[in-house]
């Protein structure tokens, strides 16, 4: 995108805003404001899946360019904009000009209590969004769960603009895909406890997006496990990035069907892992290691999976290490269908004695580094409390530390305290013990705040 690319949006869109607080929805020149802005909207993001513009300051920013000083008009739409709390506006790929007139009327609306950003949201509006700038980096001093929550959500929100972009038959954007994994990689190093507790939160409304970032993060806990670093653990945890992106070609009905699949819609689902690799391999700048973990990600260690008629070959280190993040997250993941299942279940699923799947030492070093009982997880202990899982114990899987929430009549406490449940009591027992992993979604309760 130019500078004038970019300036003619943010005056475009300030034009119809200030047209539309002063004539109404059918006068001729809001008609044409929206116009002027639907032009500019689709001339910027012509190169790009989507295009940010953000107010910092005194400043206006529209992805890398700063805009020179403009008119005063500018200023006061920047200065009241800020003032809204509204610090970025993203537009995306498949912009619709139904969805410019509701962004341009909530806008010019300054009477409604509703924040901006919810109003947006409940008028439909799927390829623009308003909110607040957040930092996508972590240093040392900010590393926590607040952090890691900042980065992760920044990271799915982005995961969606890669895939509405393929879906809409463009090419996703590997600039996009890097700024998810540096911020990522950067958490693996430096609060890995974070962010595997934010992997395991069970969400399904987004499930698409939540999955390509969990996997990318399971990915490169593990690829770090194994002293891969640099730029390589960067490569491997863009490939689990977009593992899947073939599926923007699957029909929905297939993609979330409940029941078993019929042979004729698992023939389309298994076309994913050809439209992956085809996808990404005319992507430019994209790692040569992605395509080919699109491609052998469900190929399983004796290539009985699909695609079939592959010959002979030696799966990727990556791809082994994908397909365990792949449905180890997929098991544990709450779908409109059925409940996520506890980590204990998945383990016994993933580790089947004759089961061709996984490279068994690969699965046996990721249970292990994902303990029994992960951290930020619900359970249940022997006196029938509920608890959030803290910290694990050094040696002992199955005593970890905990975080009592709830007492046994299932009454939130007032003031949660910490328990250690490989401590011994008076009598020589443990006063507390771990009995099973919640694996449903408690009302009010968000076990990373107990953190």
């Amino acid at each position: 995108m130019t500078e004038k690319q970019a300036e003619d949006l943010v005056r475009r869109l300030a034009a119809a805003v200030r047209s539309a607080e002063l004539y109404s929805p059918a006068h001729p020149l809001v008609q044409r404001g929206l116009d002027a802005l639907g032009a500019a909207s689709l001339d910027a993001l012509r190169a790009s899946p989507s295009v940010v513009v953000g107010f910092l300051g005194g400043e206006i920013i529209v992805d890398a360019i700063r805009l020179p000083g403009g008119t005063a008009t500018l200023a006061g739409f920047a200065r009241g904009l800020r003032e809204r709390d509204v610090e970025k506006i993203t537009f995306s790929k498949g912009l619709i000009r139904d969805e410019l007139r509701a962004l341009v009327d909530v806008l010019a609306d300054r009477q409604s209590p509703v924040p901006l950003a919810d109003r947006l949201q409940h008028a439909g509006i799927r390829h623009i969004a308003i909110g607040r700038i957040v930092v996508e980096e972590v240093t040392d001093e900010q590393a926590g769960i607040a952090a890691a929550r900042r980065i992760y959500g920044t990271a799915v929100e982005t995961a969606e603009t890669l895939w509405q972009a393929a879906k809409a038959g463009d090419r996703p954007d590997p600039g996009a895909a890097r700024k998810i994994i540096d911020g990522l990689a950067r958490l693996v190093s430096q609060d890995r406890t974070s962010l595997m507790a934010l992997t395991a939160l069970k969400k399904y409304d987004n499930y698409t997006f939540t999955h390509m970032v969990n996997v990318a993060a399971l990915a490169m806990a593990q690829a770090r496990a194994l002293n891969v670093e640099g730029t390589l653990l960067r490569e491997f945890g863009f490939a689990a990035l977009m593992h899947d992106i073939g599926k923007v070609n699957t029909p929905l009905e297939v993609l979330n069907k409940a029941g078993k699949l019929t042979a004729e819609e698992f023939d389309i689902m298994k076309r994913h892992v050809v439209d992956g690799a085809h996808i990404l391999r005319r992507t430019p700048e994209m790692p040569a290691l992605a395509p080919i973990v699109a491609f052998e990600h469900h190929l399983k260690q004796d290539l009985s999976g699909y695609p079939e008629n592959v010959g002979s070959r030696t799966l990727n280190l990556c791809t082994m290490i994908v397909s365990i993040a792949d449905v180890f997250d997929a098991l544990r993941s709450n779908r409109p269908y059925r409940e996520g299942l506890a980590t204990a279940r998945i383990r016994a699923i993933m580790g089947e004695q004759d089961s061709p799947a996984f490279n068994q030492p690969l699965l046996k070093r990721f249970v292990n580094l994902m303990g029994l009982f992960p951290v930020g997880n619900l359970v249940r202990l022997n006196t029938e409390e509920i608890a959030v899982v803290t910290a694990e114990h050094p040696s002992d899987p199955f005593r970890p530390q905990v975080k009592v929430i709830m007492d046994r009549d299932g009454v939130r406490l007032p003031e949660p305290f910490l328990a250690n449940t490989w401590e011994i009591d008076d009598r020589g027992q443990h006063a507390r013990a771990v009995v099973e992993a919640v694996t449903e979604e408690i009302d009010g309760i968000d076990p990373l705040a107990f953190l």
